[in-house]
């Protein structure tokens, strides 16, 4: 049994959309690619973890230094402060 190129090709798209988050932190030059990547390695399979990542690489300014957490912990905030 071989993997056809259809099969290898569907794989790799499944494993862009996988890492979606950590491609948007490395085009926007995100100050902590590292920590989205990993997040994202180990915790992307999780929808919650998927769209916290999704929204740190997308909402995030580039030029700032808010970690992945202080961002979590302010978005937090903001809501229960409503």
């Amino acid at each position: 049994m071989s993997i056809g190129f259809w099969q290898l090709f569907i794989l790799l798209l499944f494993i862009a959309a996988y890492f979606i988050p950590f491609i948007i932190a490395l085009i926007r030059d995100v100050r902590n690619k590292v920590s989205v990547f990993f997040l994202n390695l180990f915790l992307g399979w999780t929808v919650i973890g998927f769209f916290v990542l999704l929204f740190y690489a997308s909402l995030t300014n580039a030029t700032s230094n808010v970690s992945v957490v202080e961002f979590v912990k302010g978005k937090s905030k903001r809501k229960i402060k409503k």
